[in-house]
């Protein structure tokens, strides 16, 4: 089950759109996505979310009481270690904390041409849940053997697997002009 829950899971980038696509703004980012479906959505834009390292600009796709996806551009104060294989290993302890079973990986995507990651699992009521990871501006640092960047996206979504990869195949986010000016940034490694 494992193994073609996986499988499938890769396979939904393959998935191509070809209805208008859907156009939103979630604070300094303007975001565009086709799900190629029938189905009737909103999309709504939340308040943005600030804590001492990051802020958090929400955007969440909704059908219903049915559906939902979750796109979350997080915003980092400080330059970030973006390197993939770490930010596996948290986010899939994280889904397991919250109490997803059946967590597969899927490695090798590429969403909004950067590289990504996904996970899929279910939660307690066996509801099953796509999950896809990535940085906007992730580059090698010349620090060391890591990657950093400061925009971090995370796709949460309870649509089907076809929906699911018609976002993912499809979705696009962009900074507005107003907000390129880009203040220093420094770089503060994770303390042991």
């Amino acid at each position: 089950m494992r193994i073609s829950s996986a499988l499938l899971f890769v396979l939904m980038l393959g998935f191509t759109a070809s209805a208008a696509p859907e156009f939103a703004t979630t604070g300094p980012y303007n975001v565009s996505f086709d799900m190629n479906t029938s189905l009737n959505y909103t999309v709504q834009s939340d308040t943005p979310i600030s804590d001492a390292l990051r802020t958090a600009y929400p955007l969440r796709i909704k059908t219903n009481d049915s559906f939902l996806a979750d796109i979350r551009i997080y915003k980092y104060k400080d330059l970030t270690d973006s390197t993939p294989q770490m930010w596996q290993t948290i986010n899939r302890q994280g889904l397991t904390e919250l109490g997803w079973r059946n967590i597969t990986l899927a490695t090798d995507m590429i969403i909004d041409g950067m590289p990504a990651y996904g996970l899929a699992g279910q939660d307690s009521a066996n509801r099953t849940y796509y999950t896809a990871y990535y940085w906007l501006d992730s580059k090698e640092c010349e620090c060391g053997p890591v990657s950093i960047g400061t925009t971090n996206v995370i796709i949460i979504s309870s649509y089907p697997l076809a929906l699911t990869g018609n976002l993912l195949d499809t979705l696009h986010i962009e900074i507005g002009r107003e907000a390129e000016r880009q203040e220093p940034l420094t770089f503060a490694p994770p303390k042991a």
